[in-house]
Parts: C-alpha cells; sequence; structure tokens
C-alpha cells in the first residue's frame, strides 16, 4: 500500500485534494473511482455533455478532457519523480488547455475509455512501484513534490470534480 504523503511532499495549492483522499488506499481508489465515474455519466444523456454543468462554468466534456488531461499530467510527473528526474517540471493553465481543445466534439464513451485506459496504466505504475520510488521527491511548478503524493492529488482531483458534478446534478 503506497503511505499517505506527509504535509511537505506537495504545493498548498493540491492540500484540498490530498486532504479529499486521506486515510484511503489510493490503489484500489484509482480503481473505484472508474466505475464512480461511468455510474454517473450513466445517468447524463450525451446531449447534455455539450451543456455547462452550471452557468458559467466548462461543459460537461470540457469537465472530462480536463480531467484526462490533468491525469495525464500528475502521472506523468509522479513517472518522472519516480524515476529520480532532477529537472524542475514545469505547471499548466488548465484553462488554456480546455480552450485549445474541441472537447465537445468528442463522443462521450471515448472519453470514459481514455479514462479507464489512463487508470488501468496507472494501475499497473502503482504495482510495480517500490516504497523508495515512491517517496522521492521532485520539483513540480516551484514545490517539494514526491511521486507518491501525486498519486494521492490525482484520486483527490477527481473526488473534488465528482463532488461538483453530483451537485450540479442535483438541481
Amino acid at each position: 500500500m503506497i503511505k499517505f504523503p506527509e504535509d511537505n511532499e506537495y504545493g498548498p495549492y493540491y492540500e484540498n485534494y490530498v486532504s479529499k483522499v486521506k486515510g484511503e488506499d489510493v490503489a484500489a481508489l484509482l480503481a473505484a473511482q472508474v466505475n464512480d465515474l461511468r455510474f454517473f455519466f450513466k445517468q447524463i444523456p450525451e446531449e447534455k455533455t455539450v451543456l455547462p454543468y452550471k452557468p458559467g462554468k466548462w461543459t460537461y466534456k470540457q469537465l472530462l478532457g480536463h480531467i484526462n488531461d490533468t491525469e495525464k499530467i500528475m502521472y506523468f510527473r509522479a513517472l518522472c519523480i519516480a524515476r529520480n528526474e532532477s529537472q524542475e517540471l514545469p505547471g499548466f493553465d488548465q484553462d488554456d488547455y480546455v480552450i485549445a481543445t474541441d472537447f465537445n466534439s468528442v463522443p462521450l464513451p471515448d472519453f470514459l475509455e481514455d479514462f479507464e485506459l489512463t487508470r488501468r496504466s496507472l494501475s499497473y505504475f502503482i504495482k510495480n512501484l517500490n516504497e523508495e520510488a515512491s517517496a522521492r521527491i521532485g520539483t513540480v511548478n516551484g514545490f517539494a513534490t514526491s511521486a507518491r503524493a501525486l498519486l494521492f492529488i490525482i484520486a483527490g482531483h477527481f473526488e473534488h470534480h465528482l463532488e461538483i458534478l453530483r451537485d450540479s446534478s442535483l438541481k
């Protein structure tokens, strides 16, 4: 089981995400979240996915694209740090990434499959990640960050957005 990161293993911006998954088995949670996402979107008609989930917010598909992009970036960062990368890894602007892509033209099943495939790859990475590599520290966007912290950030980021989606669908 991957140990929960210490507070000094990630930047303060990520506390909101990490705190959502404190005490969890991150490998099991990452696997379970695939079904959570699929279950949520079974209840949303495809035509609704091109509408904002709340006024002034991204569409459902843009949010899914953001989740998928963020997961790949965080996974890449975790891989780099676990492999002892010495160069600082850059930040990214989530809004620029969403604007640069026409997520609304992507079929919903493609988003869900992309999410699941990324998570399957991530599960193999975790399965073969030893304690020493998971605790390695690199620099991400100016902050000391461990490989394991990035795994918890991925899970917590997903929980954050799933809460928003669930809340928006109740209104």
